[in-house]
Parts: C-alpha cells; sequence; structure tokens
C-alpha cells in the first residue's frame, strides 16, 4: 500500500514537471498578445517628434509578482503612471508629459504591465535669416575691400596730372563701376539645404517617403543626432517660398544638422 501511494506521488512529480516544461518552452515562442489602453486623451494628431518614458513589471502565470504589484487590485497601471511620474520630477531633464497609454503583452508564462508616458522630443533647429548668413557677410568685406583698394576719382586727376607734368605718357583707363552685390545675387550663395519633414531615427522607415514625392525635385534623407530628415535634393535653399507653396512647414539647414 505504501509502495503504491510512492508510484502515484512520483508520477504526479513527473506530469507536473512536463507541464511546467511545457510552459516555460511556450513562453520562448515568438508568438505574443499586445493590448493597448489609453489612460489618457491623446492632444496630438503629427506624431513625428513624440518620445516615450516606459515603465513595466512582470506577472508570471498572471498572478506572481516580485515587485508587490497586485493585479486584482486594478491599480496596476495607476501604480506604474505615478512611477514615470516620480522618476521623471527627479531626472536632471524632466520631460513636459502630455499623457499616458498602457500595454499587456502576454506571452507564455509571463504578462506585462507596461505605462508609456508621452511627451514632444522635437530637435532645435536654428533657423538663419537671410540678411545674417555668413555667405552675406563675405560678400560685403570683399566689396569693402575693393573699395579701399580703388582710389577716389580725384586722386586719380592729380597722379594723371603729375605724369603730364614729368612728360610721361598717360592712358586713361575707364573707371570702373562697382557693382553692389543685389538681393537675388546674395540668395544663390545660400547653399543651405530645403528640408521637408524629419522623423525620429527609431521610427523611421523608407516607406514613409512615399507621401513626399513630388514634382518639384527629387528627394533624399539624412541621420544627425537622433532624427532623420527628408530634404529636395536638386532644389537649392533660396527657393524656399516656392517650396513652401507644397510643402508649408520646409524649413532650410546645412547637410548634417
Amino acid at each position: 500500500m505504501i509502495k503504491g501511494k510512492y508510484k502515484r506521488f512520483a508520477r504526479n512529480v513527473v506530469y507536473l514537471s512536463i507541464a511546467s516544461l511545457l510552459m516555460l518552452l511556450s513562453s520562448c515562442g515568438v508568438s505574443s498578445n499586445t493590448i493597448t489602453y489609453p489612460l489618457s486623451e491623446s492632444p496630438f494628431k503629427d506624431k513625428r517628434f513624440l518620445d516615450t518614458i516606459q515603465e513595466k513589471t512582470t506577472f508570471y502565470f498572471g498572478i506572481l509578482n516580485t515587485e508587490g504589484y497586485d493585479r486584482f487590485g486594478g491599480t496596476v497601471f495607476e501604480d506604474l503612471q505615478r512611477k514615470i511620474t516620480l522618476r521623471n520630477s527627479v531626472s536632471s531633464e524632466p520631460k513636459q508629459i502630455e499623457y499616458y497609454y498602457g500595454e499587456i503583452q502576454r506571452k507564455g508564462i509571463k504578462t506585462d504591465f507596461i505605462v508609456n508616458g508621452v511627451f514632444v522630443n522635437e530637435p532645435k533647429l536654428q533657423k538663419i535669416a537671410t540678411d545674417s548668413t555668413a555667405s552675406i557677410v563675405t560678400v560685403q568685406k570683399a566689396v569693402e575691400s575693393q573699395n579701399k583698394a580703388t582710389p577716389p576719382e580725384a586722386a586719380n586727376i592729380i597722379i594723371q596730372a603729375k605724369k603730364v607734368v614729368q612728360g610721361e605718357p598717360t592712358i586713361t583707363k575707364p573707371a570702373k563701376t562697382i557693382q553692389k552685390p543685389t538681393e537675388e545675387t546674395v540668395e544663390k550663395l545660400d547653399d543651405r539645404l530645403i528640408i521637408i519633414a524629419c522623423f525620429k531615427e527609431g521610427y523611421f522607415d523608407e516607406s514613409m517617403l512615399e507621401p513626399y514625392r513630388n514634382e518639384l525635385s527629387d528627394i533624399a534623407y539624412y541621420s544627425a543626432k537622433g532624427w532623420v530628415r527628408i530634404y529636395l535634393t536638386d532644389f537649392p535653399g533660396y527657393r524656399i517660398w516656392e517650396a513652401k507653396e507644397v510643402f508649408p512647414d520646409a524649413w532650410r539647414a546645412y547637410y548634417g544638422e
């Protein structure tokens, strides 16, 4: 009779081990299920510059949690949201969190509760006015130096008179007319690119280029400081106002900025 009890106990241990092994193997599979819950209303339609602060906790078998969260208390999302708020408040660069959303991801024996705090992470772009570009300053300095090197008309008359007194042949040269750079000339010195869109590098995919293809110019993109910028390849920077007729939010920047 005692031997029969030991046999049943051993058989139950084997069954439990096999079941546990199957559950562990299922947790290593690639299939998963994610459900998203909005915890507050999103005020943004344009999601190009949005970033997140994330906190999560894991339940095993849907019940066990090593961090003290109570799934059946109904406050897991609220607790994770408070954790994000505390973490952000003590950060060296606190963010302005606009809204939150939660996720539940199930995979095998694991169930992850995730809360994301969304904030705007728009890059700071320095827009330089046309009349203050380095190229304009260069042109102005060149004109000033040329003016200094050219003697005034009165000085030319005195020089010619001395040559006549000394019996030297004089050659009258036509006075040079110094043309000041026109606004059109200055604008054509603008070698910046026209940027028509900007995406967070982690979210960018080349399929996003399709809505920006146009009849003005071919397009290309480059990466800089965590952002991907789409620009017009053969449309010079001084034609920005023409580009704005098609892309109202376009701006100019040097390649790599």
